[in-house]
């Protein structure tokens, strides 16, 4: 399957009319901080009027797929709202930290079908309620993050043809919608080729299962159309890259612990996208940071004008650990708003 990029940006602006690419911040205060010539904050704060840059992947691996299935345009979003009311029943089911879900049950609420997400043990009340708000039933797992994915791919499949599993971490025999999403999550380094007057040096980049880090490398990593250096951020809660490439192999983070950051809250890197991280992502740049340290970066950034969540703040925290030329151009994607307690 080859990135379309044109389409994804056609289903988005059907989709979501009225809405822009979020900002490209300019902080000459951060760059000061981190000794460089200059720090960009590409703030998904508020993306297609969700508080996080997921519904990028969700929107379009769901139109897509569903375009596919009846052939339709998946932008022509009044003809797959119409061939829905055809298909009673058909569901969406997802397991989240957050985001993704709610990502999930957004669009499909917005096409007009129904959706089922599962969250693991760790996820706190107001997540569960932010994803409730879409008009879905949220079902708590007693397992960690992988637990919970196996719960919605099994409800899904009691469905059958009318359950569809949008997961963005990968396994095996299940490929096509993972990478759906990273293609949509490519639309970010769509943007900032527009936005910025040169071509980041470095890009830093929050990972939980690694689809969005998967996207980001594959626009700026090794073989990238432009080659920078990809440093990704982990709460030490799990750190799932950062073991994965020390030990040269996949590698599940198996200990369960509450972070402040629990959309990277993932014990293990999606399949899909190893092998790219792998090669364009240092093990020295895969920086772990703690609940205290996202929580400095989300107050600094807070103070520089950025309204940012502990996940998009960890970027901050791990760029922190890292050293820059003066020269390096640095952009920090905080992917989400503040958390809606």
């Amino acid at each position: 399957m080859t990135l379309d990029t044109e389409a994804i940006a056609k289903v988005h602006a059907a989709l979501f009319p009225g809405f822009g690419p979020t900002p490209a911040r300019l902080v000459p205060a951060l760059a000061d901080e981190l000794g460089c010539a200059a720090v960009y904050v590409k703030d998904e704060s508020s993306r297609y009027g969700l508080p996080a840059f997921k519904v990028l992947g969700a929107s379009w691996a769901v139109c897509s797929v569903l375009g596919q299935r009846w052939g339709v345009d998946p932008w022509d979003i009044e003809v797959l709202r119409a061939r829905v009311k055809e298909v009673p029943g058909l569901t969406a089911f997802a397991a989240t930290d957050g985001n993704h879900g709610r990502a999930v049950a957004h669009t499909a609420r917005l096409l007009g079908f129904a959706a089922h997400i599962f969250v693991p043990s760790t996820v706190e009340q107001w997540s569960i309620d932010a994803i409730a708000s879409e008009g879905c039933p949220v079902t708590p797992v007693d397992a960690d993050y992988d637990g919970a994915v196996e719960a919605a791919l099994q409800a899904s499949r009691k469905l059958g043809k009318l359950g569809l599993f949008v997961q963005d971490t990968s396994f095996e025999g299940y490929t096509d919608i993972p990478l759906r999403i990273v293609h949509g999550y490519s639309t970010i380094a769509s943007e900032l080729s527009t936005q910025l007057p040169v071509p980041p040096s470095v890009v830093v980049v929050p990972v939980g299962v690694g689809s969005l880090a998967h996207a980001i490398v594959s626009y700026y990593g090794a073989g990238g159309a432009h080659p920078a250096r990809v440093i990704s951020a982990e709460p030490d809660a799990a750190p799932c890259l950062h073991a994965s490439l020390a030990a040269g192999n996949l590698t599940s983070t198996t200990e369960q612990r509450f972070t402040i950051m629990p959309g990277l809250n993932c014990p293990t890197v999606s399949a899909l996208g190893w092998d790219d991280l792998r090669a364009s992502i240092r093990p020295a740049d895969a920086m772990v940071v703690t609940d205290a340290e996202a929580e400095a970066a989300m107050a600094r950034l807070s103070e520089v004008g950025c309204a940012v969540g502990p996940c998009g703040a960890a970027t901050l925290a791990a760029a922190r650990k890292a050293q820059f030329e003066k020269d390096d151009v640095v952009v920090l994607i905080c992917t989400e708003g503040l958390p809606q307690k």
